[in-house]
């Protein structure tokens, strides 16, 4: 049995996880799925004061007071540069870290879009300087899933994302290479983002394992089965000689 550590992206929360969740716990394993501040079932703690590393916070709190180690921490999306903050502060109680189709941060406090895709973050721009604290999703939302009744679910759960995460990163202390593994998935149907990048960066570098999923962006809706499937497999790797 593994413990695993979801972590939703951006204006999502830890509902999107369901479905993946309730199967890896049919596998045998030990699964939390944890809303971030400002977001989900938490939105009413919407604030200009939260940033990434009140999210790295928020992760790194439930590892406490939950007592869990050895844990396998997933992250998707926006998702990533929580995980890889989380790793930087307590990368004892850490195991592995996964990445679904997410950003991967090597410098500390750079903004999420700050080179990833600096024409979307001057939109969200517009946004900060019309004095949203909260940002809208933008168009991209038609790279989560192609199915119209998820992308109705989607709209009807999804929250106003803290504009002060993506304004700047998280703090990276360097510590966070002190975890032995790190795994990348690849949503290998959402062609045009970001991630190709993030995941051709880290493909071939020594403690990297990567995998693909025949999905858009939110493989955790659009294929929570196989995604499960692939985090169980993982976690049986890492249980070998």
């Amino acid at each position: 049995m593994a413990t695993f550590v979801l972590v939703h992206g951006a204006w999502h929360g830890g509902w999107c996880w369901a479905e993946t969740a309730n199967m890896l716990r049919g596998f045998g394993h030990d699964v939390h799925c944890p809303t971030l501040t400002g977001l989900g079932e938490r939105s009413h703690l919407l604030s200009a004061d939260v940033t990434s590393d009140t999210h790295v916070t928020d992760i790194s709190n439930v590892l406490k007071w939950w007592e869990l180690t050895d844990v396998i921490l997933v992250g998707h999306s926006y998702g990533g540069l929580v995980i890889t903050g989380v790793a930087s502060q307590v990368p004892e109680r850490l195991r592995a870290l996964v990445y679904l189709d997410a950003f991967v941060p090597e410098q500390s406090n750079e903004a999420i879009f700050a080179k990833a895709n600096p024409a979307r973050m001057a939109a969200f721009q517009k946004q900060i300087d019309a004095g949203a604290i909260g940002l809208d999703a933008d168009d991209a939302i038609h790279t989560w899933t192609d199915d119209p009744g998820k992308l109705h679910w989607l709209r009807g759960l999804i929250t106003p994302h803290p504009r002060g995460t993506f304004q700047s990163g998280v703090t990276l202390t360097g510590r966070e290479a002190e975890v032995p593994h790190r795994h990348y998935i690849l949503a290998a149907r959402n062609t045009t983002s970001a991630f190709n990048g993030e995941y051709a960066r880290v493909s071939d570098r020594d403690g990297w394992t990567t995998d693909t999923i025949d999905s858009l962006h939110d493989a955790m809706v659009e294929d929570p089965d196989d995604l499960a499937r692939k985090l169980d497999a993982y976690a049986g790797g890492l249980e070998g000689p």
